[in-house]
């Protein structure tokens, strides 16, 4: 019998006897040190993710979806907006530890955004540009039913 056949290919017993041993136990080490820092990871993130968000992503995504079918172009781009906005701050947060991005925040900071691009719209010389501020506008109402009353 060739004694490179087989599943020692070529280890004496002994050493093959030690790998069997010694191969499980730290692979059930590496497993186990990946959970505890996991979980301390988790245990660090200043008060977790908003209650609030879950049920609004929701509503965002539903009404983004009903949008695209209806082909109300404006209101599914700017819905799509808001999602991808929110996909990015989540794959780019700088630091671990670091509070999750909030839909809610998302929401606010579209509304404050589009508030200033219309006030410049309607202030803009030596025309006001009072199309593009009311196309702001409805965008604002439209990201204003998605925020808590």
């Amino acid at each position: 019998m060739n004694p490179m056949v087989g599943s020692r290919q070529g280890l004496t017993r002994p050493t093959f006897i030690m790998l069997a041993l010694v191969v499980p136990r730290v692979s059930r080490r590496a497993f186990h040190l990946g959970r505890v820092l996991a979980k301390e990871v988790q245990s660090r993130a200043p008060n977790g993710p908003n209650p609030l968000d879950e049920p609004t992503l929701a509503l965002v995504k539903q009404h983004w979806k009903q949008a695209r079918l209806a082909k109300d172009s404006d209101r599914a781009t700017l819905l799509g907006g808001i999602l991808t906005d929110l996909q990015y701050a989540q794959k780019t947060k700088a630091q671990p530890n670091q509070k999750p991005p909030s839909i809610i925040k998302m929401l606010q900071k579209g509304i404050k955004k589009r508030t200033d691009a219309a006030k410049v719209f309607r202030n803009a010389k030596p025309e006001p540009r009072v199309d593009l501020a009311e196309k702001e506008e409805r965008e604002i109402a439209i990201l204003q039913e998605f925020l808590p009353k």
